[in-house]
């Protein structure tokens, strides 16, 4: 149970991720190290460096970079650190990534994504980190630094067909329904484990006067219709392509998704890939009017003001539930639930989660050489020490993708109870067009507009047509096993 005034309390978070995530890339192509790799420790010489992070949303967060920044400069008297700060909308972000990498203007130290770092890897604009990753970390007791990560996570942030990392990765994400525990008490209510209890919950809910759900789905971006999309998804016919894990690291990248739509494993018109559609559409009865309307930010801020009994967020947004003066009711968390045969006859009837990627992640360009390079290698190893993990989990509510480290015990929510998820077509990284049609076509299908028929063949005419481009693209073909044979 969370209190509005919680204590931030330290308890171990064990989550238990799946492997290797989607990535767009090919075979890197750099395998050269810069000038002086050394990552002992920071340069002898005075080092300026510019560290940038995406534009956080408050002024806390801005003061908690800046008390990490400080932390390291105080053990390095000849390293000076200045914060950046890159656009934190998702297309503005990666313009504003790709004209500095290629121009040469980007500052030392850049955050990214990790499909990213994959893609500019390939070509040349990052630094490969993986020798790095073989040496000890002084910062977590000099402990090799690649043995400080969770496995998994740090598995998912190596490019598919080369091995190679180049980046560090902060964070790892959670999916969870946040709810009103008030409400629930009063309406005798227990929290939902199957698909058919959900919707049992909000039936009681609506009955009762009150609205079940902010479901935010203006655009793309607000994500509520992709996670759920992605978690039903794989709970009904993620086996269907378990055969096309060429690496079996239970996650499909681009290569395996391209080989599974080109061989018609995958399918959007067939009923395997496009159960979910009735079911959602069954559930939008229960979410707040004007749904289409919603953004992420209302829908939360509904949530928070105790006009709607559930909301979906990331961990990323615990703090700002947690902190909010809004809020006068205490709230939990638990897993989206699982669908069962009752949905459809394909149901695994287990949780698939979303989440468990490496996300917080960050690169060094190029340009940065000699003894920069050894300055900003040494502060990835700070930034990724127990002590800055520490800082993050208290203060950002940041997951961390180390191993063995204590966390708030507000997380605890957000531990894995399932699986990974296996396949995730629909994210924007992968399939931008698919991305948009799934929610922007979605709208119409749930107001009615359209049917379920022109729903499915319009998803299924462009995932095809754009991983037709991946795979001619990429020169991936069935004759080289879509680029994982040598």
């Amino acid at each position: 149970m969370f209190k509005k005034k919680n204590a931030l309390l330290s308890t171990s978070l064990v989550l238990s991720m799946g492997v290797a995530l989607l990535s767009g890339c090919a075979s890197g192509n750099s395998d050269s190290s810069p000038e002086s790799s050394s990552s002992a420790g920071a340069a002898a010489k005075s080092v300026n460096l510019t560290f940038a992070v995406e534009t956080p949303k408050d002024e806390e967060t801005k003061q908690v970079w800046q008390e990490i920044i400080d932390g390291y400069t105080s053990k390095h008297d000849n390293v000076k650190i200045k914060l950046d700060y890159a656009p934190n909308d998702g297309d503005s972000f990666r313009t504003w990534l790709t004209t500095g990498l290629i121009g040469g203007t980007s500052p030392d130290i850049i955050p990214s994504r990790y499909t990213w770092t994959h893609e500019d890897l390939n070509k040349d604009l990052i630094v490969d980190l993986s020798s790095e990753y073989d040496k000890p970390n002084p910062y977590a007791g000099n402990k090799v630094w690649k043995d400080t990560f969770t496995p998994s996570i740090l598995n998912e942030m190596k490019n598919p067909t080369s091995g190679s990392i180049a980046g560090i990765t902060l964070q790892t994400l959670s999916i969870r329904v946040f709810y009103n525990q008030d409400l629930f008490a009063k309406n005798n209510l227990a929290i939902p484990k199957t698909w058919t209890e959900f919707l049992d919950v909000q039936s009681k809910l609506k009955a009762a006067g009150v609205t079940p759900f902010a479901f935010a789905n203006s655009k793309p971006g607000d994500n509520h219709y992709l996670w759920a999309v992605n978690m039903m998804t794989n709970q009904i016919a993620a086996e269907k392509v378990r055969s096309y894990d060429f690496n079996n690291n239970r996650q499909l990248e681009l290569n395996e998704i391209a080989a599974s739509v080109d061989e018609g494993a995958v399918n959007l018109e067939s009923a395997d890939w496009t159960g979910y559609m009735p079911i959602m559409k069954d559930w939008s009865q229960y979410w707040a009017k004007g749904y289409n309307a919603m953004n992420g930010d209302a829908a939360k801020e509904m949530f928070l003001r105790g006009d709607a009994a559930m909301v979906m967020a990331g961990n990323f947004e615990l703090k700002t539930i947690q902190d909010s003066k809004a809020r006068n009711f205490e709230y939990g968390t638990f897993a989206l639930p699982y669908l069962t045969k009752d949905q459809n006859p394909n149901a695994a009837e287990k949780n698939y989660e979303l989440g468990g990627y490496p996300d917080l992640v960050f690169a060094i360009p190029k340009k940065v050489t000699g003894d920069k390079y050894a300055a900003a290698v040494d502060f990835f190893m700070y930034l990724s020490s127990p002590e800055v993990a520490t800082i993050m989990g208290n203060k950002m509510y940041v997951a961390t993708t180390l191993a063995n480290v204590e966390l708030p015990a507000n997380l605890s929510g957000f531990q894995f109870v399932g699986d990974r998820i296996l396949v995730n077509f629909y994210a924007a990284h992968i399939d931008k067009k698919l991305n948009e049609d799934l929610v922007k076509i979605g709208q119409l299908y749930l107001e009615g507009t359209i049917t379920e028929e022109k729903y499915k063949a319009e998803l299924q005419k462009t995932l095809k047509a754009d991983m037709t481009t991946v795979l001619k693209t990429n020169n991936w073909n069935k004759e080289n096993l879509y680029g994982t044979k040598q």
